[in-house]
């Protein structure tokens, strides 16, 4: 992986070149990210994530962690449904309506997942459409109790497929700090980090 300072890219080598694109995809996003991760994690002393959609799951494809009282067992290759968690509606709600309706499909064929979606369906949307105004998405103790997550959107040229989270535990932050506190850094970074990978846009 090359960094090009005048024009603020990375590019991948020619001994990586061989390698299938889903690889070069997640490989190029980790090594972007990873910068931006780790200041990101300094100014909140937080442990921070970086999720890639797969069909209807958020895969953990790299994390900066910060040693705390509780570790929430997570670790790179870790999935989370998309349609009940903080990482996968904020990219739910960025999608474009061909693929929006692609993963929703894969959704309906998990039982539970079905389910929840039968059952939460005119929520779900009116939280996609929160969530499409204010930029972010904070999941209250709705996948584990105890424990509040807030996440942003991150796009390249073709979209968006990944995303940022931060895991809080409920007692040490509430949730009105994480809409003052941590959001506007989660959104600034996941702004930079769009626009090292083309993004263009004006999310």
């Amino acid at each position: 992986m090359k960094y090009d300072y005048k024009n603020r890219r990375y590019y991948l080598g020619p001994r990586v070149l061989s390698l299938g694109f889903s690889v070069l995809q997640s490989m190029e996003i980790r090594e972007i990210a990873r910068p931006y991760l780790e200041k990101l994690s300094r100014e909140c002393n937080k442990s921070v994530n970086l999720l890639m959609l797969d069909r209807n799951e958020m895969v953990f494809i790299e994390r900066i962690r910060v040693p705390g009282p509780r570790d929430y067992n997570v670790s790179i290759g870790s999935r989370i449904p998309v349609y009940n968690t903080a990482a996968g509606r904020v990219v739910l709600a960025c999608l474009e309506r061909e693929k929006f309706s692609q993963v929703i499909c894969e959704i309906r064929r998990d039982h539970s997942a079905a389910r929840y979606i039968r059952e939460n369906g005119k929520r779900l949307v009116q939280f996609l459409n929160k969530v499409k105004r204010e930029g972010f998405a904070i999941n209250d103790q709705e996948s584990a109790r105890g424990l509040r997550a807030i996440a942003v959107p991150i796009f390249s040229s073709e979209g968006v497929a990944y995303a940022i989270d931060l895991i809080v535990a409920s007692e040490e932050v509430s949730l009105k700090e994480l809409k003052r506190d941590y959001a506007p850094k989660l959104m600034k970074t996941g702004k930079e980090i769009s626009e090292v990978m083309g993004y263009k846009g004006t999310r």
